[in-house]
């Protein structure tokens, strides 16, 4: 069976023939969901996947089963697809597929959830040329064990490999609607064995591992006993975090140990803060002393901000606060408001780009006196590796990626 799964992107970050790729090549990592399903595929099965970040769209119109996914606020991306091969077996899921109350005209076939769930019954149907119209999952998280290496993505070389070891959304309640474990599952969650979890880490090839759970602090003692059964295969971890976290040193000791290299702190430690930050010293303080009480355990320490785009909002006064907190990564997220409810804004780089604009919290955040004062101070506290290998290249990426006015992801 030929099977070919196509990974949308938006225009920003489309691939251009006579060019190279968009954005710095260690933050390209290949799309989870379509790894997923080439580690579904049979052996037997032809599986292919263009990615829109490296492929151009070239569809061969021989397909079986063609597969397309749609990442939040892909609408239109999706809609060329659909116009543009008209006589395919298209199949569009992911977030925003889950997320259309009413599908378009356009749409022939979607699946609403998590696609591995109904992987079975899509190829069976397509085997007989009997595609439903809809396929709607069950919220149960369902983990498959993505497929790693060149195989699954021959033009992405990840820098890191990821995993899970609870699948489930773990966001604050302000951007879970913005959260495709949410936008899938619901509340539910899967936890998976630590046994699980340790035969899937020693398969893994590479030494970098990301986390993709969104809060080691949310059940602690399961964390820290997964993490002890982890601790001997010397692996390099980034982690995600609320500020749960501060409330248990020994977990984040254990972390330190058990070579967690980058955490990223999700916004329950700084979106609801940051504004009311700018005239309260005390406030930043708090704010300073937490980022170093990580920072001392040789760790890099980012932080996610979610911004509500509106009238009045003092940029520089936040970027301000931002450089006293001494932040190692900062991921943005800007939401405005529309007719059809809340959406994320694409907020880019522009040259000359001033201080009432949104883009000049990154602007300053990454601009080289930045990471070049951040590079000499941080081997005090996190060493000289850690330093080279992690703060200045992702760092660099991330300005990369900036200055070509790549939204964050």
């Amino acid at each position: 069976m030929r099977i070919l799964a196509l990974a949308l992107t938006d225009e920003a970050r489309r691939f251009v023939s006579g060019y190279p790729p968009k954005g710095a090549r260690l933050l390209l990592q290949p799309g989870l969901e379509v790894c997923r399903l080439a580690a579904l595929a049979g052996r037997a099965d032809e599986f292919r996947c263009l990615d829109e970040r490296v492929d151009p769209l070239e569809v061969e119109g021989v397909e079986d089963l063609v597969l397309c996914h749609v990442g939040l606020d892909l609408t239109d991306s999706a809609r060329a697809v659909a116009l543009r091969y008209p006589n395919l077996p298209l199949v569009f899921f992911g977030p925003e597929a889950t997320r259309w109350a009413s599908p378009p005209e356009w749409v022939r076939h979607r699946v609403s959830g998590d696609i591995t769930a109904v992987w079975t019954e899509i190829v069976r149907d397509a085997q007989s040329g009997t595609l439903k119209t809809h396929y709607a999952a069950p919220r149960q998280p369902r983990y498959v064990v993505p497929k790693r290496g060149p195989e699954s993505s021959p033009k992405l070389t990840a820098d890191s490999d990821s995993i899970s070891f609870i699948q489930g959304c773990g966001c604050p309640p302000e951007t879970r609607g913005f959260c495709t474990d949410f936008i899938y599952y619901s509340t539910e969650l899967n936890i998976r064995t630590p046994e699980e979890v340790v035969g899937e880490v020693i398969s893994i090839p590479g030494k970098h591992i990301r986390l993709l759970d969104d809060d080691v602090a949310r059940f602690p003692e399961y964390y820290r006993h997964v993490f002890r059964a982890v601790w001997n295969y010397r692996r390099y971890w980034t982690v995600n975090a609320s500020e749960r976290l501060f409330q248990y040193p020994g977990l984040v000791r254990l972390l330190a140990k058990a070579g967690t290299r980058m955490i990223m702190l999700n916004d329950t430690f700084l979106t609801d803060r940051l504004e009311r930050a700018v005239g309260d010293d005390r406030l930043v303080r708090w704010l300073y002393r937490r980022v170093k009480f990580l920072q001392s355990g040789r760790m890099l320490v980012g932080a996610r901000l979610t911004l509500r785009l509106r009238p009045g909002i003092d940029y520089e006064a936040l970027a301000r606060v931002i450089c006293r907190i001494d932040l190692d990564f900062l991921k943005t997220r800007f939401i405005e408001s529309g007719p059809d409810g809340e959406r994320l804004a694409r907020v880019t780089y522009r040259p000359m780009v001033q201080q009432s604009e949104p883009s000049h919290l990154l602007n300053r955040f990454l601009g080289v006196g930045a990471i070049l004062d951040r590079a000499i101070r941080r081997p005090r506290r996190v060493g000289f590796y850690t330093t080279a290998r992690f703060l200045l290249p992702y760092s660099l990426a991330c300005r990369q990626d900036f200055l070509e006015g790549l939204p964050d992801p």
